[in-house]
């Protein structure tokens, strides 16, 4: 089909599905989007873009919105639209999940087509960091099927703090104990802050495989030479040292290039995951996870290894 007609086909979908219309408008409208992207070339998707009248931050959040879906079997989306709200900056929140997550909270009522915006970014945050969400115990449980039945609110007038509040705390936990529920303290960490404080722990956990795979042993009965070239001389410098002058330092080393993966392949790995974990600069991260996802594609060994540490360490 000529571009033109493709052009027009997809504006068509833009002038029968407003992005404030029902969720299928939504989704049918953010699928177009999508699928547009591929099929275009760059500049006939800019023209669709500026023709479609979508400003750009919505338009953006839209094509999140279609590639997510896209990833899911036409079964499986049509299961999942009928579970989503009528409002493109909800689905757009709940399409942070993986297209797995977000067919299993639909199908346990936990993302319903009445949820709200703060409904969904609670859920995406209990789905996406479970072990920061959860801060009574109960980590990791929050793909459990179950209803939230109360809330507990306290009047600005009403003081209460110190041992009252922990008195309280401590009858209520009685109470849902004698009747087999869960109490949940109030999380109110945003987004952000979540992910912050789970790459902050990632890296943490990161950098103790470097310690683990790059021993002082090892280090110590390296040739002095590689030492002075790289200007290294402790094995934490070298763990702490940029990413070319690490791999440069493990070649030279050990063995060269020939031996590298087969001796260093998973110090290298755990290296990228700390720096792509410990970095604040997105451009970074986003060069970095590409560069790891080249390593385990091409290396099954290494892909096997980095998940076997994963699901062991319960990261996974």
């Amino acid at each position: 089909m000529p571009k033109e007609q493709n052009l027009d086909a997809a504006l068509k979908v833009v002038q029968e599905n407003p992005y404030t219309g029902t969720a299928e408008q939504v989704v049918t409208l953010a699928l177009a989007i999508a699928e547009a992207g591929n099929a275009l070339d760059t500049s006939t998707f800019s023209l669709y873009k500026e023709q479609s009248g979508i400003g750009e931050k919505v338009f953006s959040k839209l094509k999140v919105i279609g590639k997510t879906l896209l990833k899911l079997s036409t079964e499986d989306r049509r299961d999942v639209v009928k579970g989503l709200p009528a409002s493109y900056s909800t689905i757009h929140l709940l399409c942070s999940l993986k297209p797995e997550e977000l067919l299993t909270g639909v199908k346990r009522k936990h993302i319903t087509s009445s949820i709200s915006v703060r409904g969904a970014r609670d859920y995406t945050n209990q789905v996406r960091f479970p072990q920061l969400a959860a801060k009574d115990g109960e980590k990791g449980r929050w793909g459990v099927k179950q209803e939230h039945l109360w809330s507990v609110f306290r009047p600005d007038d009403t003081p209460l703090g110190g041992e009252a509040l922990q008195s309280l705390e401590e009858a209520l936990r009685r109470v849902c104990q004698e009747h087999g529920v869960l109490l949940r303290q109030a999380n109110t960490a945003g987004t952000r802050t979540l992910r912050e404080e789970e790459r902050a722990r990632l890296a943490a956990f990161w950098r103790g495989m470097l310690e683990t795979e790059l021993t002082s042993k090892w280090f110590k009965e390296l040739p002095q030479a590689v030492k002075k070239q790289f200007n290294i001389k402790t094995v934490d410098e070298l763990r702490d040292s940029p990413l070319r002058s690490f791999t440069g330092f493990l070649i030279k080393a050990d063995g060269g290039r020939d031996n590298f993966w087969q001796s260093h392949g998973q110090a290298y790995v755990a290296k990228l995951q700390f720096l792509m974990d410990s970095t604040e600069d997105r451009a970074q991260r986003f060069n970095l996870k590409r560069r790891l996802e080249e390593v385990l594609g091409d290396r099954k060994e290494l892909a096997i290894w980095n998940n076997v540490i994963l699901k062991n360490s319960g990261l996974l």
